[in-house]
């Protein structure tokens, strides 16, 4: 497990949980897996021990739960009399399927224990976005003993079927840990993909998943609202979240000025465009925004709407910096009319944007329906964010724009609220949010 820089994990008086430890072995003794859990928010030590289950890519996946549920794990398992040292694929053959079995049953109860205290109750959701591959979990802790729903497969479409293995780690043996785990931890889980291309982010979203509806049902448990906890200790001056930015060209003169952390002072907005002025008034609902074009809306209205989100975008990324402490990844459905869409949000650095919006008519208002798309993604673009937006019900094209930025208006407002207890750390397995 990497060393953590020096000024993370401050503590503070919030509430957090303990630590737990959960075992499980085979019938016949030939396998057996231990898993130590401590809420990394807290003042338990956390535990010394590597993750090392003989599956290197499982490996990664329980490492997750590290980074985006904020907990501290140890999982090590032992085939035969032998323990299993980290970064091996020992289990490749002949034992896999169990080993994945006991992995999960172990995480399970270890995190059945640590929760022992405060049981979250009632039903969580959390949905997680990569450049190829959108999952959506569910935990219910008041359906215990519910077998888990997953349906994942195929992994990814090349070959066509999908792929069976990701690197040792057979893809059907998602089921089995999630299944073991959920049986073990006493909760119904159910997980979909709602899109994906690619074997390897499907899982890894669907572990992301896991790993913040886990969180937030732990939050809940805790009456804790990440946003609105005080920091650790009085913060030194902080820099300001905030940009400017200029553009001139031969086709448009923009001003845009942002601050993220600015909630009273209200936005000015005019592009020359009123669907503009109402996506971006939408999309800024969580913070100040002034934006100012002056464009060559005699010819269309293409660059005024390309080169504002652009900008826009550009600003957004440089005001949010390095996300260091950023809650980073969040969710919301939102309407406008008949029209329902969800943006599922990632202040990844790794810039990507899929919609699946009917814009069958010609204009949004006095923006022509193609540029409502080319709108998102050149803000998502430059931005640095991956985005999918899905259409959840249908409605006209001016409905499902607006409802798209309020959508994306609310994810953003929670994706950019600082998480105390990161103390400045960065959301990431990674250790950074590379560009």
């Amino acid at each position: 497990m990497p060393e953590e820089p020096p000024e993370k994990r401050r503590k503070a008086e919030w509430p957090a949980f303990g630590s737990g430890v959960g075992e499980s072995r085979s019938s016949d003794g030939s396998a057996r897996v231990r898993v130590e859990v401590a809420d990394a928010t807290g003042r338990e030590p956390p535990p010394a021990g590597p993750i090392a289950c003989g599956l290197g890519f499982l490996d990664h996946m329980v490492d997750q739960l590290n980074s985006h549920a904020q907990l501290r794990i140890s999982l090590q398992a032992w085939l035969g009399d032998e323990l299993v040292v980290p970064r091996s694929n020992c289990a490749y053959e002949g034992c896999d399927a169990e080993v994945a079995r006991l992995v999960g049953c172990a995480l399970g109860r270890a995190l059945r224990e640590m929760l022992k205290e405060k049981l979250p109750a009632g039903s969580f959701r959390f949905m997680v976005p990569l450049d190829e591959a959108l999952t959506e979990l569910e935990l219910d802790f008041s359906r215990a003993g519910a077998p888990a729903e997953i349906s994942l497969a195929p992994f990814g479409r090349f070959p066509k079927g999908g792929r069976e293995r990701i690197g040792a780690f057979r893809t059907c043996l998602t089921e089995v840990v999630l299944g073991a785990l959920a049986t073990s931890l006493g909760v119904f889980l159910k997980v979909r993909k709602i899109r994906g291309d690619n074997a390897h982010h499907i899982v890894e979203a669907t572990f992301k998943s896991l790993a913040r509806c886990l969180r937030c049902a732990m939050d809940a448990a805790c009456g804790f609202v990440p946003a609105l906890a005080a920091p650790a200790r009085p913060a030194a001056p902080k820099t300001a979240r905030a940009a400017r930015r200029r553009r001139a060209t031969k086709e448009t003169s923009i001003d845009i000025h942002l601050d993220l952390d600015d909630v009273q002072t209200a936005s000015e907005i005019a592009t020359g465009l009123g669907t503009l002025d109402a996506l971006l008034a939408e999309l800024c609902r969580g913070f100040r925004l002034t934006a100012q074009c002056s464009g060559d809306t005699w010819i269309d209205e293409h660059h005024s709407a390309e080169d504002v989100m652009i900008t826009v975008g550009q600003a957004t990324a440089e005001a949010l910096g390095p996300k260091a402490g950023c809650c980073r990844m969040a969710w919301a459905e939102q309407r406008s009319g008949a029209a329902e869409v969800l943006c599922v949000m990632d202040l990844s650095n790794r810039p990507s944007f899929c919609s699946d919006l009917q814009l069958d008519e010609e204009m949004a208002g006095d923006l022509p329906s193609e540029m409502v798309h080319h709108c998102f993604e050149s803000f998502v673009t430059n931005a640095l964010m991956t985005v999918h937006l899905v259409q959840v019900k249908p409605g006209g094209a001016k409905d499902l724009a607006l409802a798209a930025a309020k959508a994306t208006g609310e994810a953003l407002k929670q994706c950019i609220a600082i998480d105390p207890r990161r103390a400045g750390a960065t959301a990431s397995s990674k250790g950074t949010l590379s560009k």
